[in-house]
């Protein structure tokens, strides 16, 4: 993606499905197509009333994201709810960004940006109820404090009702809520609790809280528009057949997208003029005032509810075959051991997302295992790893190509035309795995499909993250179960383990093996004379020696105190001598490179072994056993 074939503008939104960012995302296809630019969209999820550990983690896409590299980038700061999102996404840009920079729906002293004038597109709607209607009691439904756009409208609303003479009291007049439906009741109680005092008008910060006051209007039996008018801001598609249709600013949020671009695309090809330039550039954008029947100026067209049915068993329909799928998806996934079969699932499912020709999922990397495995991480790194790819509706397997983390995607997953790509990062609870890149057909967007899939993908890794780490964790107990702690070597239960799944193939295959024994001379006169931490030491010397000179398939184990066994599958009576040699040899090597006061040296006999389907293992260890002894009691009667 950042290879530099073509140049990348980064955006910067959060929530892939409001109005607002349906609207940009499409002008941003149209102007990469026109302009010739790849863009990342770095879409985020997260609510303001929501706060829970999954929005949080989140904001790592401020830090995850390669800002550096960028050539140009759009954001959206009024996009981010979440308390200080919006201040760590323009503290890593105003520190990180080397390029020019647009910001959109948002007013900045700091960056160039595009907005709704507050003051043309809210004041003709205030003037409406003023000089139109006669209006004089007029009060405002603010979202929460701090919300930017709301802020803008009550800046305005209080201008209005001060240049027309009309006084505000800003106890009882002003209600704060919460940019949402569910805050109707409570801006029912403040504004008209006083029933010799109500409002001839609510003018709200947007349509959705709009619509919920209308909802408490008439459970409370007031009548809209004839007991009181309401209105609303943004135009958001009708979202009520109960209550009358909004009077209301629509934004020209596409307009902003497309100006955005185009002023992008100006700086980039002017960036060192841009850079002289000390003030920045502000450029707002008209709303357009629509007539609703909330204030009685507008009403529904003849085949409103036809049309509004029509609709609404559409999105049904898409909404029943979403969850059964999102449902279904849950259950496979929650069945996934590993990234092999999350792979499978993602690929069977590729029916389930008829709009989507790409996917790629990458993880973070920590490294590579000494077989070049990678080893995944559960934070951010500079390395990741493309672990699944579909590229035109197509398998594209598991590449486990590692790149560095600023190029986003390899160079395999490039294409020759301009793409839009959207890219959510995977993380749970403090986990961070590393992030999904999705690709649309054109006119296509993202929807809450994609958030909910991102996250049971997220869940997914999670999961296998935990069963790699009780796996590890079994097999570690497991290791030590069979394994000397001293030497590290095998233990008998641990030789066992090793040969006693093959034994009864070897044996119908009658192999030849060889069962060699190893007994410490002197040990208690190293214990008694050095102390037990010699005699430790000259257990670990023994068992260094009988492995470094061992062939790669003997089977060595301690099988207690100063003895070993080593197992030679297919040796024959020379080999056995050979290994015996170069055992000795080793031995001798590391008494002389230690210099120790003492020597360590060991007796060893072997048994030659032909096996049939009579032999046992025990029963060969016990010859192996026999042989050491007898050749113990022939170099001790040597020495008498």
């Amino acid at each position: 993606m950042l290879s530099g074939q073509r140049k990348t503008i980064g955006a910067f939104l959060c929530k892939a499905y409001s109005l607002f960012d349906s609207a940009v995302y499409h002008a941003l296809e149209e102007e990469a197509q026109r302009l010739n630019y790849n863009i990342i969209v770095f879409t985020t999820v997260g609510y303001f009333a929501s706060q829970n550990d999954y929005d949080i983690q989140e904001k790592r896409m401020f830090s995850f994201a390669p800002i550096e590299e960028l050539d140009g980038i759009i954001m959206a700061p009024d996009t981010y709810e979440i308390e200080g999102f919006r201040e760590e996404l323009c503290t890593a840009i105003r520190e990180r960004a080397h390029c020019p920079v647009v910001a959109i729906r948002h007013t900045s002293d700091e960056f160039d940006c595009v907005y709704t004038d507050a003051q043309a597109s809210f004041q003709p709607l205030m003037t409406h109820l003023i000089e139109e209607h006669g209006l004089r009691k007029i009060r405002f439904l603010a979202g929460y404090e701090g919300h930017p756009d709301s802020e803008k409208r009550l800046t305005v609303y209080r201008e209005e009702m001060a240049a027309h003479g009309l006084p505000v009291d800003e106890q009882k007049d002003i209600c704060h809520g919460n940019m949402w439906y569910d805050c109707g009741p409570a801006a029912y109680r403040h504004l008209f609790g006083d029933p010799e005092d109500r409002p001839e008008a609510v003018a709200c910060a947007n349509d959705y809280m709009a619509v919920g006051l209308m909802r408490a209007l008439q459970e409370e039996g007031l009548r809209i528009p004839e007991d009181v008018i309401v209105t609303g801001f943004d135009n958001v598609p009708n979202i009520s057949t109960n209550t009358p249709i909004l009077t209301t600013v629509e934004q020209d949020f596409a307009g902003m997208a497309h100006t955005a671009m185009a002023e992008l695309d100006r700086q980039i090809r002017e960036w060192d003029a841009r850079k002289q330039r000390k003030e920045n550039r502000r450029i707002g954008i008209s709303g357009k005032l629509v007539f609703g029947e909330s204030c009685g100026c507008g009403r529904r067209g003849d085949h409103f509810l036809t049309e509004l049915d029509q609709e609404n068993v559409r999105t049904i329909d898409s909404l029943n075959n979403r969850v059964v799928g999102m449902t279904y998806l849950n259950i496979e996934m929650n069945g996934c051991d590993d990234l092999k079969q999350m792979h499978r699932v993602l690929i069977a499912k590729k029916s389930d997302t008829p709009t989507l020709p790409d996917l790629y999922v990458c993880l973070f990397e920590s490294g590579r295992t000494e077989s070049g495995e990678p080893v995944f991480a559960k934070e951010i790194t500079d390395r990741v790893c493309l672990v699944h790819m579909m590229k035109d509706k197509q398998d594209c397997g598991m590449p486990m190509v590692s790149f560095d983390r600023a190029q986003l995607l390899p160079a395999l997953a490039e294409r020759t035309e301009t793409q839009v790509l959207y890219l959510m990062g995977l993380h749970q609870n403090a986990d961070a795995f590393g992030y999904a890149v999705f690709h649309y057909y054109p006119g296509n967007i993202p929807s809450t499909f994609f958030q909910h899939w991102n996250v049971i993908l997220s869940s997914t890794l999670s999961n296998i993250h935990k069963r790699n780490e009780i796996l590890a964790l079994y097999e570690e107990r497991r290791l030590s179960s069979i394994t000397d702690v001293m030497t590290h070597l095998l233990n008998r239960r641990g030789l066992e383990e090793k040969l006693t799944p093959d034994w009864r193939s070897m044996c119908s295959r009658r192999e030849h093996m060889a069962f060699i024994m190893f007994d410490m001379d002197h040990l208690k006169e190293i214990n008694d004379t050095y102390g037990h931490h010699a005699g430790d030491y000259a257990i670990r010397t023994l068992a260094n020696a009988i492995h470094t000179a061992a062939p790669k398939n003997a089977v060595i184990a301690r099988m207690g105190g100063d003895e070993f066994l080593m197992v030679l599958p297919g040796a024959d009576r020379k080999k056995a001598e050979n290994y015996l040699r170069k055992f000795e040899k080793t031995l001798d090597e590391i008494n002389r490179r230690e210099n120790r006061s003492f020597r360590v040296e060991a007796s060893y006999g072997f048994s030659l072994v032909a096996l049939d389907e009579m032999s046992t293992l025990e029963q060969c260890i016990r010859m192996g056993d026999e042989a050491m002894y007898k050749a113990k009691e022939e170099r001790h009667a040597q020495r008498q």
